[in-house]
C-alpha cells in the first residue's frame, strides 16, 4: 500500500511542478514584446508560424510557442536563458 501512495504523491508532485512551471511561464512570456516571440522562434525554434505573415499577431506567436512547449519542442529553460540573454528580464526575476 506505501507504494501506491508514494506513486499517486509523485504523480501529484509533478502535476504542481509542472503547474507552477507553466505559471512562470506565462509570467516570463507577458514580458516579451512580439519582435521578441518572434525572434525566439526563429533563434531558438528555428521555425516561425505557418501563418499570414503580414497579419500575424501576438496571441498567434504566444500559440504556437506554447504549442511546441505541449509537443515537448521547447522548454521553460530555453524561453529563460532567451529572456535573460535579450534582457527581457533581470536573473531575479525568477526568484
Amino acid at each position: 500500500m506505501a507504494a501506491l501512495e508514494n506513486i499517486i504523491m509523485g504523480l501529484f508532485g509533478r502535476s504542481k511542478q509542472n503547474d507552477a512551471i507553466i505559471e512562470q511561464m506565462r509570467l516570463l512570456l507577458d514580458n516579451f514584446q512580439f519582435a521578441d516571440l518572434q525572434a525566439f522562434c526563429v533563434d531558438i525554434l528555428g521555425e516561425s508560424p505557418a501563418i499570414d505573415k503580414e497579419h500575424l499577431s501576438r496571441i498567434e506567436v504566444l500559440d504556437f510557442i506554447w504549442d511546441k512547449y505541449h509537443k515537448g519542442k521547447v522548454q521553460f529553460s530555453q524561453l529563460k536563458e532567451f529572456a535573460i540573454k535579450h534582457n527581457l528580464v533581470a536573473e531575479n526575476f525568477f526568484e
